[in-house]
């Protein structure tokens, strides 16, 4: 499973949707559980990249590789959190459209560049990119605050 995918954009879709058809549950799993080596070997070498040989070397070690088993799965879960806060979070619906637009962007450029790790990575940094520029040029107030200001004016008897 992992192979096809670690290319990304090399592929058309002659050759991608066969091999997609052909990803059995099982290869979903033993990619999520941290048993595929190609996607072990992926992740250390991404991290040698990153940190250099120091890094690699590091990252090579046995007990790095015991941690780094649990990444994939890992990353799936905090991605499904995410895209649970966009589908049933109490924001608006323009915040839910830029944050799940977020999510596809960043699986997409993810996928490409990294295949599926780099997909659960792009999706939930593309996540964090929306709720911080949200944060950065919004109204800076959560949802429970507007609220409580709601409450207070119509308690003031709309003086408010």
């Amino acid at each position: 499973m992992y192979d096809f995918l670690s290319r990304g954009a090399e592929y058309g879709s002659d050759v991608l949707i066969p091999q997609i058809r052909q990803t059995t549950a099982g290869d979903v799993g033993n990619f999520l559980l941290g048993k595929n080596s190609k996607a072990q070997h992926q992740i250390t070498k991404e991290l040698g990249s990153i940190f250099g040989k120091k890094g690699l070397r590091f990252a090579a070690s046995k007990p790095a590789q015991a941690v780094l088993r649990f990444v994939p799965g890992l990353s799936a879960g905090l991605v499904a959190l995410d895209a649970a806060d966009v589908v049933a979070g109490d924001e608006s619906l323009g915040n839910r459209i830029m944050d799940g637009a977020g999510m596809l962007v960043g699986g997409g450029v993810g996928l490409v560049t990294g295949g599926p790790m780099g997909m659960l990575v792009g999706a939930g940094t593309g996540k964090q990119a929306s709720d911080g520029l949200q944060y950065l040029f919004g109204d800076k107030k959560t949802p429970e605050q507007r609220r409580m200001e709601e409450a207070l004016a119509m308690l003031q008897g709309g003086r408010y």
